[in-house]
Formats: C-alpha cells, structure tokens, sequence
C-alpha cells in the first residue's frame, strides 16, 4: 500500500476527528461490531488506576460524549462519585484506528435512565441487579443471583475533553490529538 491508497482522513485534521466519531457513532445496543467493546479507567480509592471492559451503548458528537451502561452498584460508580476523571480506550480493527478519550463522568439514574433501561432485552435486564453486589467475594461461581431491578441501573456519560488518535494504516501511521478548549482542532503528533 502506498500514500495514495490511504484513507483521505488519516492525513486530514478535520477528516481524522470526523472519522473518529464515525467510529463512535456505530456503537448502538444492537451493533456487534469490534469497538463496542472498550476499556474504561478510573482512579481507585486508593488513588491507583482501575480499568475495566466495558460496551459503548451510545455517542452523540454534537455534545462530545459517549454512554456505557452498568450496575449503580459497582465499584466504578463509588470510584466515579469520588473523583469523576476517567479514560476510555477502544481499537477498531477493521479501520485500524485506537481512540483514546479522557473526560469527566456523570452518573445518570432513575428516571432520567429510564429510556435506556425500557430498550434494554430481556435477556439484558438480570444484568442490573445481581446481589450480593457486584465484586462482593462469594463462596463457588455460581453463589449469586441475577434480578432485573430499574433502580440499579445508570448510565456512566462521558463528556470527552482530550480525544488521542492513532492511525496505524500501513505504510505510514498517523496521530493526533485534539481537545475540547481549542474547539476540536486537533495538532499532529508523532505516532
């Protein structure tokens, strides 16, 4: 491959940050492509990092934010309540793009979750409100149950501040970075 058989948007600022919220956008509760699945960091109560798989159930660029959805009582939300700071990584294999966002979380529960929660499968719904609590220890793998419960269920928002690209398309790789208080313009960076 050479530089003409490149995606335009992997030496293009504006092309890169559009190409990288396209990758977002996909990541509805019905889509089963690769980058749904990502990692989310946090800081633990110790004050080290905590990261985690999580699946992205939305992303709206217009308001620079993407949507995971979990149980209200894991130790992510008391890590979030403490310090809202976070990270989330994803690689797209198909496009070869890692989108690396950091922000702030809110924590979205009750009724203003509950949209989200009415679209949720059957299958899907046990998810939010496992007991004992998610990361309690338990005697054998099987020593907990799973019940659908609305009022465990929130929605982590992260509102993306710094949004870190790469591009590993071949024979060239491309990175930039962008954030928010430079209005999305982005700056190169050596990959």
């Amino acid at each position: 491959m050479n530089d003409a058989d490149l995606p335009t948007w992997s030496h293009d600022l504006a092309q890169l940050f559009n190409a990288s919220w396209a990758v977002l956008l996909p990541q509805s509760v019905s889509s089963r492509v690769d980058a749904r699945l990502a990692t989310l960091a946090t800081l633990g109560d110790d004050g080290a990092p905590q990261a985690r798989g999580v699946v992205l159930r939305a992303a709206d660029p217009a308001r620079c934010t993407v949507d995971v959805f979990t149980d209200a009582a894991t130790q992510k939300c008391d890590e979030i309540m403490a310090d809202p700071r976070a990270a989330l990584t994803l690689w797209r294999e198909d496009v070869l793009l890692q989108i690396r966002l950091r922000g702030t979380i809110d924590i979205i529960e009750g009724a203003l979750a509950q949209e989200a929660w009415a679209g949720l499968s059957d299958r899907a719904l046990p998810d939010y409100g496992v007991s004992p609590k998610p990361g309690t220890p338990i005697t054998d793998a099987d020593a907990y149950t799973r019940s659908a419960d609305a009022a465990r269920f929130a929605i982590l928002r992260l509102t993306v501040e710094t949004m870190d690209v790469v591009s590993l398309n071949r024979p060239t790789h491309t990175r930039a970075f962008y954030t928010r208080h430079d209005d999305w313009r982005g700056a190169w960076r050596a990959p």
